[in-house]
């Protein structure tokens, strides 16, 4: 909630841009509650539901700070090479996840991917440029959590995680700054 509180701080609810990231935020806060059991796997699915949600809301601000003369190739190129990294990522974790995990992970990598795709085409003025690194650290985090939970349960994970992520969610309110 301390990003929520720093968003609004900083001007969230002074632009539609800000408004929609704060949305984000207080959607990955949510997430976190949602976390913080690791044995309820109904936990994890509604937590993995809210961060969902919290990425759709980021996707929402870049789309409204897109570049309004984005080359074609900047446009497309960024999205093969968005989804040609979301594919790969889920066929590496594609044999270690249940049965009943395989779409919620499927849509949540694509939708994480989409994320850094529409960050990529935003435009790169002033603090909104932010954004852009809140994106991919988000998108790192979120595949060491992928890793501890499918792959391996490690402390190490944690290490990547924890910066990671709260540093996204640092960056992310720091982009509502005008």
């Amino acid at each position: 909630m301390g990003f929520v509180l720093l968003a609004i701080q900083w001007g969230a609810l002074e632009s539609d841009y800000g408004r929609l990231i704060l949305t984000g935020l207080c959607a990955c806060a949510v997430g976190d509650v949602f976390l913080l059991s690791r044995n309820n796997k109904a936990f994890f699915k509604s937590g993995m539901a809210a961060f969902a949600l919290g990425h759709i809301f980021y996707i929402l601000a870049a789309n409204h700070i897109s570049h309004p003369d984005l080359a074609f190739i900047v446009w497309i190129g960024s999205f093969i090479l968005g989804l040609t990294f979301a594919w790969f990522m889920f066929r590496y974790y594609r044999p270690s996840l249940s049965k009943d995990m395989i779409w919620p992970v499927g849509v949540y990598t694509f939708i994480i991917s989409l994320m850094c795709i529409y960050a990529v085409q935003s435009d790169l003025i002033g603090k909104n440029i932010y954004i852009i690194p809140a994106a991919f650290a988000f998108a790192v985090s979120d595949i060491f959590v992928a890793r501890d939970r499918f792959i391996q349960s490690s402390p190490r994970n944690f290490w990547a995680i924890t910066p990671l992520y709260f540093g996204a969610q640092a960056l992310f309110a720091y982009s509502v700054m005008s």
